[in-house]
């Protein structure tokens, strides 16, 4: 506080306050911004004294202070949006392991001859596989009308958006997870390394998505890398339906899950044809 500073409050002017700091810049500029603070209540008290008794006026200031009380502001609806999208992230990973059963199921068809013994009943080796992945799919939909109604009903949690609008996402993101799981089906050639692999890259995708980890608490980098991830896409649908944006806004979320859906499927395609041991029997 240099000279002058007391009257330049009383002229409602302050200044000659300065603050310096030896090495922390920014502990410097919070002091600044609690000083101004401060300085502004003083000038205020200054202006209602008018100028004859600051002592007295400030006296009556500190002792009709209000009292100030901690309140949780969070209402349930921000809670329920909040813990539906957790489940709704930790139910995009259960979707993938339960899909990934449909790729052990093949594998383990062939290495125990069922699948041999299939191929020589009038049974072709397309409506074999097509038949098996619409089962697949239509257990995961079995799976997600069920978690659904579960959140719910049974455990009162409203997700802030239609549950039609969720089914329709989550629907689109099974076709996904059968689509992967068919094209690991016929890269591996074993169970056990399939098992494995789809684990690790299921867990991992899961992780990075942020549909486990709020990604609002990521790190910018690790932002970017979860928009690589198609689980990204189902938490930013849910994500938009909840604030309210009409289903056909989610163009782009559904594209992108059409384009690994395509991707992974053309994939299995491409494999299915370099598959000697099916070929053989087609």
């Amino acid at each position: 506080m240099e000279k002058g500073a007391n009257n330049s409050i009383q002229q409602e002017k302050p200044s000659h306050f300065k603050v310096k700091a030896l090495q922390s810049e920014d502990t410097a500029k919070s002091i600044e911004r609690m000083l101004a603070t401060q300085l502004e209540k003083l000038v205020k008290i200054e202006r209602i004294s008018e100028g004859k008794d600051f002592n007295k006026s400030f006296t009556a200031y500190e002792a009709e202070q209000l009292t100030v009380k901690n309140v949780n502001l969070s209402s349930k609806s921000e809670v329920d949006k909040n813990m539906s999208a957790q489940i709704i992230g930790f139910f995009c990973m259960m979707l993938l392991y339960a899909a990934g059963s449909l790729g052990e199921l093949l594998l383990k068809e062939r290495e125990e001859g069922t699948f041999y013994r299939l191929m020589s009943t009038p049974v072709s080796s397309k409506q074999y596989i097509l038949g098996t992945a619409l089962f697949s799919l239509v257990t995961l939909l079995a799976e997600i009308v069920i978690c659904l109604l579960a959140m719910r009903f049974a455990f009162q949690i409203d997700p802030g958006t239609s549950l039609v609008s969720l089914f329709a996402v989550l629907a689109l993101f099974a076709v996904f997870a059968i689509s992967i799981s068919l094209a690991f089906s016929f890269i591996f050639k074993s169970r056990r390394s399939l098992s494995a692999v789809q684990t690790t890259i299921f867990t991992i995708s899961t992780l990075l998505s942020g549909a486990l980890i709020p990604i609002q608490i990521m790190p910018n980098f690790m932002q970017r890398i979860a928009e690589f991830m198609p689980q990204f896409w189902v938490m930013d649908a849910v994500s938009k339906l909840q604030q309210e944006t009409e289903f056909f806004g989610l163009s782009l979320n559904v594209l992108v899950l059409l384009g690994y859906t395509l991707f992974f499927l053309s994939l299995a395609a491409y494999r299915y044809t370099r598959n000697s041991e099916i070929k053989s029997f087609i």
